[in-house]
């Protein structure tokens, strides 16, 4: 039951890439991608699943490299909320184990997810926006810097989590 959450938001992460650039690299870190967050789903082991989501992220960054349209912005934020909450659902099954879960616990976590995920959306589309009109604004030569610092925060960020999450 716990297994199912996880393993659909890998379909989502690995799938969405493949529509945006069909090929066999892209394919191919699909195949490694969705192999290492299995094998993390099923032996309930976060940092395999964070290895396989960060294969995902790369994935998605060569399919956006390799497509010859624009960057979609509202598929990058659903591709990190899907991220992150692919993260939390295969937490949550690590720590509660095989313990008995009465509906009120499954509910709960269900609505703190749902919750999340709204918030760490709309929280990115407002940052988007803001990013949008200042590059209107002011050109700066060197925008993939900051982006590739972006990116580094944020897997120092999952990184120190992770080491301070409770077991």
């Amino acid at each position: 039951m716990l297994r199912l959450p996880p393993a659909i938001f890998v379909v989502v992460l690995v799938g969405y890439p493949l529509l945006i650039a069909s090929t066999t690299a892209v394919l191919t870190t699909a195949a490694a991608a969705m192999v290492l967050c299995a094998l993390g789903i099923v032996a309930r082991s976060t940092p395999v699943v964070v290895a396989g989501g960060v294969l995902a992220l790369g994935e998605y960054t060569l399919a956006l490299w390799l497509s010859p349209g624009p960057p979609r912005l509202a598929g990058a934020v659903l591709f990190g909320v899907a991220l992150i909450l692919l993260l939390e659902t295969v937490d949550f099954a690590r720590r509660v184990g095989h313990a008995a879960m009465g509906p009120g616990l499954v509910s709960s976590q269900i609505r703190y997810w749902g919750t999340f995920a709204a918030l760490a959306g709309t929280a990115a589309l407002v940052v988007i926006a803001v990013a949008t009109a200042a590059s209107a604004v002011v050109r700066l030569p060197w925008s993939p810097a900051f982006a590739a610092g972006g990116a580094v925060a944020a897997l120092v960020a999952v990184a120190v989590t992770l080491r301070r999450a409770p077991g």
